[in-house]
């Protein structure tokens, strides 16, 4: 049997004309979640198809977070302090299979003209016994580089054996989630 190579080339071709194109960009520097004791400690470094001031405006502003991701169920703000910090109520839901949790986190949240947003947790009004988060919002030739770190221990049980593994995935891709709707939304 001959196989032709025409029809079915012309066939594809046809079929991609009509496939919306992918307008994300993201590139992925690092994505590295470790695991010890308890604590998480997370590294992601990515590039966008972004404007550093629309990125920036997203990220430091509370009340944009819920459309940087799907879960995320409430942002809302407790104190503003007089050295600029926001104290933030965050509720998101997360879901394994059928077993759904709703956790809370309480943060004190710091912004920086320069593009940095920092944030510390408050371990007696969330679900968290502690954590950081340092984000880092940067020109770079005609994209945004987005580098965050962040240490978190959560104060809710995890089974021992796949809770690790469970919540690296669920970071992994809320982070990446969360890149590409920020690029999307804070594109040129």
């Amino acid at each position: 049997m001959r196989f032709r190579a025409g029809p079915l080339l012309l066939l594809t071709f046809t079929i991609t004309l009509f496939i919306p194109a992918q307008a994300v960009a993201v590139t992925i520097r690092t994505l590295e979640i470790t695991h010890d004791k308890g604590s998480y400690q997370v590294t992601f470094d990515v590039l966008l198809a972004a404007e550093p001031e629309k990125a920036w405006a997203l990220l430091s502003d509370y009340q944009q977070w819920s459309r940087l991701s799907h879960n995320l169920k409430e942002a809302q703000l407790l104190e503003h302090f007089p050295d600029g910090r926001q104290r933030i109520r965050v509720r998101f839901r997360s879901c394994v299979l059928i077993f759904c949790k709703t956790i809370r986190q309480v943060k004190d949240v710091t912004t920086r003209p320069k593009g940095d947003i920092l944030t510390v947790m408050v371990p007696e009004q969330g679900d968290f016994t502690s954590g950081w988060e340092h984000w880092r919002i940067l020109a770079e030739q005609d994209k945004t580089r987005v580098h965050y770190n962040a240490e978190i221990v959560p104060g809710f049980r995890l089974p021992p054996l796949i809770g690790p593994s469970i919540l690296k995935h669920k970071l992994r891709r809320t982070l990446i989630g969360m890149a590409k709707k920020l690029e999307t939304l804070a594109a040129p």
